[in-house]
C-alpha cells in the first residue's frame, strides 16, 4: 500500500468513525508528515484529495477541519419516491407557479464538488446555470447547476429565463431523466449568496443537492438549490419493515 493511500485511509477512518469530530481541527501537515515519515508535499496531496471528497474543509489562516459528507450523515432520512418530479411540478401541486431571474449562464471551471459528482477532473470546463427562483413574486431561493460537458446545450435564450431544468433536459434536449440522487443540508449564506438573495451575511439556508442520471446511468447534471425562510418542504417518508 502506498504512503498516500495509507494516510488517506487513516484520516478518513478517523473522521468517519467519529474519533475526529465534525468541526474539529485536523492535525497539522507538519505533525502528520512526522507521524508517517513522509514529506509535507505528500500530506498536502492527501489533504487536497480529502477536500475534494468532502471529508475536510480548509479555511485560510485558520487551518483544516473535519467535515461530514452528504452520504455519511449520522441522521439519514430515506424517502420512498415513486415518481421523479421537478421542483416546478412539486410547486404546481400546491397551485404555485415558479418563475426565475437569470444571474448567469456561462462556461466555467468546475469546482471540486461538482467535478467529483460529474466524474471530471477539478477545473474541467462545464456550463453553469445560476438563477433566482420566485413564487408569487417572492424570492424563495436560488439554483446553481453544472451540466455534463458531454451534453450539447442548444437552449433558446428565452428558455433559460422561463423553463425549469427538468423541462430543459427532457423537452428541449430530449434526454430522459431516469434517476435522481439528492441530499439535504443546512449552511450559512456566503457573502455572494447573501447579496444575490438580499439576505444578511451568514443567514441560514436549506440546501438540496442533487445529481441527475439518464437511462444509461450517465450523469447529466449536478447542482444545488438554496432555499430561504419562510420557504419550507413538506414530505412523507415511509418506514420499510
Amino acid at each position: 500500500m502506498s504512503a498516500k493511500r495509507k494516510i488517506h485511509e487513516y484520516l478518513t477512518s478517523e473522521i468517519a468513525s467519529g474519533r475526529v469530530k465534525t468541526g474539529a481541527r485536523m492535525q497539522t501537515e507538519k505533525d502528520l508528515a512526522a507521524q508517517f515519515g513522509v514529506s509535507r508535499s505528500t500530506i498536502q496531496a492527501v489533504m487536497s484529495q480529502l477536500v475534494t471528497e468532502g471529508y475536510v474543509k480548509r479555511f485560510a489562516g485558520k487551518g483544516t477541519f473535519a467535515s461530514r459528507r452528504d452520504d455519511d450523515m449520522h441522521v439519514r432520512v430515506n424517502l420512498d419516491i415513486h415518481n421523479i418530479q421537478s421542483f416546478e411540478n412539486e410547486a404546481a401541486v400546491s397551485g404555485d407557479r415558479v418563475t426565475y431571474r437569470l444571474i448567469s449562464f456561462s462556461r466555467i471551471a468546475a469546482p471540486a464538488r461538482a467535478a467529483t459528482k460529474l466524474g471530471l477532473d477539478e477545473g474541467t470546463d462545464v456550463y453553469s446555470l445560476h438563477r433566482l427562483r420566485f413564487i408569487e413574486n417572492q424570492c424563495i431561493g436560488m439554483e446553481l447547476r453544472y451540466f455534463s460537458p458531454s451534453l450539447s446545450l442548444d437552449f433558446p435564450a428565452t428558455a433559460l429565463e422561463t423553463e425549469g431544468v427538468h423541462r430543459l433536459i427532457e423537452d428541449v434536449l430530449n434526454i430522459r431523466i431516469s434517476r435522481i440522487e439528492a441530499a439535504l443540508r443546512a449552511e450559512s449564506a456566503t457573502a455572494e449568496d447573501a447579496a444575490h438573495l438580499e439576505l444578511a451575511p451568514h443567514a441560514p439556508l436549506l440546501v438540496r443537492s442533487h445529481t441527475l442520471y439518464d437511462t444509461s446511468e450517465q450523469v447529466i447534471l449536478h447542482g444545488d438549490s438554496f432555499y430561504v425562510q419562510p420557504f419550507s418542504f413538506r414530505y412523507t417518508a415511509s418506514v420499510r419493515a
